[in-house]
């Protein structure tokens, strides 16, 4: 439920009132601004209302213009309960800061008004728990695509790969944390790791939102909404020899604009949706529509040669298409290389092992020299290609990777056997800047004792520099 957050005028830094130094008159204008301290700027489109505080039929307002500031006049003596509403503060599922005010006639009178801080936000709905440096807040609003009402009890699925240290290893995780929703929708999710991809996913019932990433600021919470619908599943055919992939379609439709960070259109830059299968190329003026697509909260990828692939969430709403401006950044320009001769020392045991396994071959190898050659942004932009390889669209987002008959391969990072599955494909677990070198193996007689395993379906080994990250 949404709980009051009734913030002193003190910890805000609200100044009460200026005191008169001559009585001019009975009434008394009041300015001020109104301000985001989530984002540090002022809040424009804020509704600030003055009411008197002893019930009695007066009232007035003004809506704070782009620098957020508002003026009320012609308020008499009183006292007064003064705040404002604003979607933000919905957002947040927090009611109105409301201060008290007693106004005595004489010089206009300045307030600040503000959303509250993150870290109050944090501390009131996470406790203790919520105070680290290192950790923050996921606020997710669940609401229905077909009539943006609040979906009670929906459930959070929240996924992220990170980087375990033990005595004598060093492995990548996949954590899980699921969360409920309140009878307004509105789940909270502490102790979230900052500066971390996050996979999330809402479901109510036979409705579902797709999955889509969000990455918690260093000012520690992020909020949005969440947008389920009931998902349809088409089966679509990618190739001759892969099984048919079952693929999102609806009625839904995004458009939006593909620029550089200079703010030049991008043409001829690839868009699709997560786990739809479809996608468009970018006119001149960098413009694109997508139609068929399922409702509700999805991820749309945009790519384009010469800069790194971006992915944001994209509400996906009946009655009105999506909107998405999206902004690619230029991958980084890289000197020449420096070519120093010497003899090969293995850094590791598993460096030696990756080579005696390549010589003893039945696998496709590649080395960190071919895998710079190649700049992979992707880890299946390495692997596609190979025979036996196939790089399908994934059932809920991105691409996967299957072998032969359509079967997935095992997927073991630095040696540790990882969850490969269509809502969490191997794209999410590991970044091709890391990539140190790939070992695939599309026959499963071949694999190496070392990486066997029951499934039968061959095996992806991935060894990587996590001094990169």
């Amino acid at each position: 439920m949404r709980a009051w957050l009734l913030l002193p005028a003190l910890l805000l830094g609200v100044p009460v009132a200026h005191e008169a130094q001559t009585v001019t008159a009975r009434e008394t204008v009041i300015r001020g601004v109104v301000f985001d301290s989530l984002r540090m700027r002022p809040l424009g489109n804020a509704n600030v209302q003055i009411a008197a505080a002893t019930g009695a039929p007066w009232t007035r307002s003004d809506t704070t213009d782009s620098t957020g500031t508002f003026e009320l006049r012609d308020v008499p003596n009183g006292t007064y309960l003064i705040g404002f509403f604003h979607v933000e503060l919905d957002s947040l599922a927090l009611l109105p800061p409301t201060f008290r005010l007693d106004v005595r006639a004489g010089p206009p009178i300045y307030m600040q008004l503000a959303i509250p801080s993150a870290g109050t936000i944090v501390r009131s709905l996470c406790g203790r728990s919520g105070i680290t440096d290192s950790t923050g807040l996921f606020l997710g609003y669940v609401r229905g695509a077909s009539n943006s009402h609040a979906v009670p009890e929906a459930q959070l699925i929240l996924r992220w790969a990170e980087i375990v240290i033990r005595k004598h290893s060093i492995a990548r995780e996949v954590r899980t944390v699921k969360a409920t929703a309140g009878v307004d929708g509105l789940a909270a999710v502490c102790g979230l790791p900052l500066a971390t991809p996050i996979q999330v996913q809402g479901a109510s019932a036979g409705d579902s939102s797709g999955a889509f990433e969000i990455t918690l600021p260093r000012s520690r919470i992020y909020h949005r909404e969440i947008c389920v619908a009931a998902l349809r599943r088409t089966s679509v055919a990618t190739s001759d020899s892969t099984p048919p992939v079952a693929l999102l379609r609806g009625m839904g439709r995004v458009r939006g604009h593909v620029n550089g960070v200079t703010g030049r259109p991008v043409s001829g830059a690839h868009v699709t949706v997560w786990g739809t299968g479809l996608e468009t190329v970018t006119s001149a003026d960098g413009g694109f529509t997508l139609g068929d697509l399922p409702e509700g909260t999805h991820t749309l990828e945009a790519r384009a040669v010469g800069f790194a692939p971006a992915r944001q969430p994209v509400d996906i709403v009946r009655g009105s298409p999506g909107a998405a401006e999206v902004e690619l950044a230029n991958l980084a320009i890289t000197l020449e290389t420096v070519r120093v001769f010497a003899q090969r020392v293995y850094p590791s045991p598993f460096a030696g092992d990756f080579e005696r396994r390549r010589r003893r071959g039945g696998g496709r190898f590649f080395d960190e020299t071919e895998i710079e050659q190649r700049k992979p942004t992707l880890l299946t932009d390495l692997v596609r290609g190979i025979p036996g390889v196939r790089v399908v669209p994934s059932i809920w987002g991105g691409v996967d990777v299957l072998m032969h008959g359509g079967c997935r391969p095992d997927l073991i990072i630095d040696g540790s056997r990882q969850i490969n599955d269509p809502t969490f494909p191997a794209n999410t677990l590991v970044w091709a800047n890391e990539l140190r070198a790939v070992e695939v193996y599309t026959d499963p007689i071949k694999v190496p004792t070392e990486f066997q395993n029951a499934g039968g379906c061959g095996a992806i080994v991935v060894w990587t520099d996590i001094t990169r990250r």
